[in-house]
């Protein structure tokens, strides 16, 4: 990819190295996949269900450099719900950008036409429609404050997904800046590549496709996963438990239906009496049934 850089953007640090991934595949953190960032939507939902929401991500971040140099205690995310068929692929997009560029402290210019094939949208696409989805999209990212602060509230700092994005698809650019103080987002110890071609399988199955993005960033052989902590991750809006059981249920059974999944759920009583089902996961494999 020919990248356009702007003056500005000659004189930016290089923050950090690249991961190495390709068309078919994307880096992600194990934190942000396993945190309910993405969520699926409902079509129809009203507009308290898309408004502003946090998540507490204490122990899923105390081991970014800054907690851990800053003495940081509570650190949380904050802003607009985002959905995993649109902003998912958008935060994909980013992420490969900077990969495939470099991950520059005042951003990267590069071709509108490109990023959007990076976030897996074909040229044929690129209606105003989709430009639209776009520009809502890094609305709704740039919305994401991550903020850290100690007990005593003695020191804080204030953060993001991204810092900036603008774009102008007349001459074909768009411009990305990162939150320089954060760039441990994109590099977190641990990080799973995931098959971009499963998520467009699941096109318009948003709950099948966050539990794709949990699912993936689980530890080898994993214990028995009950749907009370599916029901938390997915933070699905309707509020019976056994129509949000049925949905993740459906889901489950479309990842074992493309050949990503093999296992069983289970119900199993607990300790205080409740009955609960859980996830049992026997294999998982990227060799995606996707004819």
């Amino acid at each position: 990819m020919e990248v356009q850089q702007l003056q500005l953007l000659e004189t930016g640090t290089l923050l950090t190295e690249q991961i190495n991934v390709n068309s078919l595949t994307t880096a992600q953190s194990l934190a942000l996949l396993r945190l309910g960032l993405f969520t699926p939507t409902t079509r129809n939902a009203p507009e308290s269900a898309k408004k502003f929401r946090g998540l507490d991500v204490t122990e899923e971040f105390r081991t970014l450099e800054i907690s851990k140099r800053e003495g940081f205690t509570d650190i949380s995310i904050i802003g607009l719900k985002l959905n995993v068929e649109t902003d998912f692929k958008i935060w994909c997009g980013i992420i490969r950008a900077f990969n495939s560029h470099g991950y520059y402290d005042k951003g990267i210019l590069f071709k509108f036409t490109e990023f959007a094939k990076l976030c897996g949208f074909k040229s044929k696409q690129l209606d105003k429609k989709l430009r639209k989805r776009i520009e809502s999209s890094l609305v709704r990212l740039r919305s994401q404050t991550i903020k850290f602060s100690k007990s005593d509230i003695d020191k804080s700092h204030i953060g993001g997904l991204i810092s900036s994005a603008s774009f102008d698809t007349n001459r074909d650019l768009i411009h990305i800046v990162p939150d320089a103080s954060l760039w441990e987002l994109y590099q977190i110890d641990h990080i799973v590549l995931l098959k971009l071609e499963a998520i467009n399988k699941l096109q318009r199955m948003e709950t099948a496709q966050c539990l794709y993005l949990f699912i993936s960033a689980l530890p080898q052989n994993p214990f028995p996963i009950s749907f009370e902590r599916l029901r938390k991750r997915l933070l699905l809006t309707t509020r019976s438990i056994k129509e949000q059981n049925r949905t993740i249920t459906n889901a489950i059974n479309k990842l074992i239906d493309i050949g990503y999944l093999k296992g069983q759920i289970l119900p199993k009583e607990s300790s205080s009496g409740v009955k609960e089902r859980y996830l049992l996961i026997e294999a998982r494999s990227q060799k995606l049934l996707l004819n």
